[in-house]
C-alpha cells in the first residue's frame, strides 16, 4: 500500500492511515502491510506539534499483560493489577495490586473489569478506554476484588466483590511518577 511513513488511501483517495511496515516472507516489497489508523496519526501529530512529545493518560498501575498467566490464576474476565504505584491517584483511590503476605502467601490484586462502564477483557481494551481521556480527568474504574470468606463448614472461599473507584488519570510524562522506585 505504499512506503513506510506514507499515506494509506482508500479507493476514493481518502487517507485512512499511515503505512508503517510490511511482513514479507520472501523479502521482496510484497506481503502483508501494516498501518496506523488516520485518527491515531492525527492525534499523535497534534500532540507532537503542541508538546514536542506524546503525553498519554495513565492509571498509575502495572498490569499482568499475559492472557495465559491470567488464565493460570483463574482470572477469566478483566486485567489483574500487579502493582499500584505509591503516591499516585490510583493508590489514593484505594486500588490494590498483587502482594505477598508475611507468611509468604501471594494475594491476588484487584482485577479491572470496566472503565466508565466499558468492559475490559484484555490489555487493548484498557488502553483504548483510557486513551479517550486526558491526564487529570477522573474516571470510574470498576474492579473485582478477591475476598476470602469462610463458609458454614469452616472452609475458606474466595469471592469476588465488585467495587468502583474514582481515579484521576496521570500523565505519561509525570516526572513525580517516573522518578518513583519501580
Amino acid at each position: 500500500p505504499g512506503n513506510s511513513g506514507g499515506p494509506l488511501l482508500d479507493s476514493s483517495g481518502k487517507m485512512i492511515g499511515m503505512a508503517t511496515a510490511i511482513f514479507s516472507p520472501s523479502g521482496a516489497s510484497a506481503g502483508v502491510g501494516f498501518a496506523i489508523p488516520a485518527d491515531t496519526v492525527k492525534s499523535i501529530a497534534g500532540m507532537l506539534i503542541q508538546n514536542g512529545q506524546i503525553i498519554r493518560p495513565l492509571l498509575g498501575v502495572s498490569i499482568l499483560d499475559s492472557k495465559n498467566a491470567r488464565q493460570a490464576l483463574g482470572i477469566t474476565k478483566g486485567i489483574l493489577i500487579l502493582e499500584v504505584k505509591p503516591g499516585t491517584p490510583a493508590a489514593q483511590a484505594g486500588l490494590r495490586g498483587l502482594k505477598r503476605t508475611d507468611s509468604g502467601i501471594i494475594e491476588i490484586g484487584d482485577i479491572v473489569i470496566a472503565i466508565e462502564g466499558n468492559p475490559i477483557e484484555k490489555e487493548g481494551d484498557l488502553f483504548k478506554a483510557i486513551e479517550s481521556f486526558e491526564p487529570g480527568d477522573v474516571v470510574k474504574v470498576t474492579v473485582n476484588r478477591p475476598d476470602i470468606e469462610v463458609d458454614d463448614d469452616g472452609s475458606p472461599q474466595i469471592k469476588l466483590k465488585e467495587i468502583t473507584f474514582d481515579v484521576k488519570l496521570i500523565a505519561s510524562d509525570d516526572s513525580t511518577f517516573l522518578k518513583r522506585d519501580r
